[in-house]
């Protein structure tokens, strides 16, 4: 999977570079997701949030620290699904 499969289902370029991420890192906090995509760090939390929306990320908080895990890519099957029904 790379950038450009996940741009034409409705990912921006930051949000796939995020997702892609997290998917070698696994749990993962902000900045270390900001050195591995190379985005800066405010619009990784952006992403994040829009992939959330998106049931693509999960956030889990241990002692006081924010860890995002990417969901199973078998879930853009389901964002796939949504967008040919429109």
């Amino acid at each position: 999977m790379n950038e450009d499969v996940l741009g034409e289902i409705g990912l921006s370029k930051n949000e796939a570079k995020v997702y892609l991420a997290l998917l070698e890192l696994g749990s993962a906090t902000v900045g270390n997701i900001s050195k591995k995509s190379k985005v800066h760090r405010t619009n990784v939390y952006d992403s994040l949030t829009k992939l959330e929306s998106k049931n693509l990320v999960n956030c889990i908080e241990k002692d006081g620290t924010k860890y995002f895990n990417a969901r199973d890519p078998k879930e853009i099957m389901n964002l796939i699904k949504e967008k040919e029904e429109r």
